[in-house]
């Protein structure tokens, strides 16, 4: 059981305030129970109450990190880009799992409001509404959003091009010298993200081969990408292109390809989303639209250290460009 700053104050015999002003070094202890008391701190392997401090002080040092779901194989990195730029600052991140739902999305940011909180960084996906718009509203001045925007309110915003990430898919399966035509497998259709990347995948193929795309949608876990897989080949013959947004998807996808006595890539080649850990274990190892998620996430983190400090900057919006990363799913 961690020891607090009671249990110290009754071991060493002295006030509560007397521990709290030998542990800060401050003046009013003397020498001989100040080296007590940090012996017994010592020992104890004592931790002092963030929360409690922030709630005198008005200052946690703690960041809220709001992820939509747990289960997104980039999160990872994400997390970890956000959690070394906060630790450099001195800052600890905790990370809140809104599962979707605005009720919990508005029960965090309550708690940005009673001072729980320095400070949130919002992932996109996490759900608004009306109570989400009145405390971003209250926190403007602490809160910086990942791969969402807010038309109401402009707040730092960090966000990738996945209209980008669907032309580039397009363009790099269809303008080659291999002629197949490809289609495009995707989660949630109105998801921001998904939406964004059809627009600029249909787009392209439009202007590249003068036809439209096939698009197969609720392709989001592994079970997903392997039952799709004979969904389309009832309707379309191979040698097929696909850009899959998830990679686990993919990785059925694969399953089911090699299930069917196909070939990757000669039959059917796979272009997947994100340099996550997902697209390493595929074999052969994904060909994908690359995201530069660590890079935002840092840079998301940063914004926020300016807003805390109370710099005076003008809020942002950076949006960061895909990449294409070449494994063993394309020719």
């Amino acid at each position: 059981m961690a020891v607090t700053l009671k249990d110290l104050a009754r071991m060493a015999g002295v006030a509560e305030s007397t521990v709290s002003r030998a542990l800060n070094n401050k003046p009013g202890v003397s020498e001989e129970t100040r080296e007590e008391i940090l012996k017994l701190a010592a020992e104890y392997n004592y931790q002092p109450n963030r929360l409690a401090q922030g709630l005198a002080k008005q200052k946690t040092s703690i960041i809220a990190l709001l992820l939509p779901d747990l289960k997104n194989p980039s999160y990872p990195d994400l997390i970890a880009a956000v959690e070394e730029v906060a630790n450099q600052s001195g800052y600890q991140v905790v990370l809140c799992n809104t599962a979707g739902s605005p009720e919990k999305t508005a029960a965090y940011l309550d708690l940005l409001q009673r001072n729980q909180f320095d400070g949130v960084i919002i992932v996109g996906g996490t759900p608004t509404g009306g109570k989400f718009l009145q405390l971003a509203l209250e926190n403007s001045k602490n809160m910086v959003l990942i791969n969402m925007l807010l038309e109401e309110l402009l707040l730092p915003s960090h966000l990738i091009d996945y209209r980008q990430e669907g032309v580039l898919a397009a363009e790099f399966l269809l303008d080659t010298a291999v002629s197949r035509p490809a289609a495009l497998i995707q989660g949630e259709a109105q998801e921001y993200r998904e939406a964004e990347r059809r627009e600029g995948f249909l787009e392209a193929s439009r202007r590249l081969t003068g036809s439209e795309a096939e698009v197969f949608t609720g392709v989001e876990n592994r079970e997903d990408g392997y039952q799709v897989f004979f969904e389309i080949v009832a309707i379309m013959e191979p040698p097929l292109s696909f850009y899959i947004t998830e990679n686990l998807a993919a990785l059925g996808l694969l399953e089911a390809i090699k299930t069917g006595g196909y070939l990757v890539p000669e039959d059917f080649q796979l272009l997947g989303t994100g340099s996550n850990f997902v697209a390493g274990i595929a074999s052969p190892r994904l060909t994908v639209v690359d995201e530069p998620l660590t890079e935002m996430a840092g840079d998301a983190a940063r914004s926020l250290l300016k807003l805390l400090s109370e710099e005076k900057t003008e809020p942002e919006i950076r949006v960061y460009q895909p990449d294409i990363i070449t494994g063993g799913t394309t020719l």
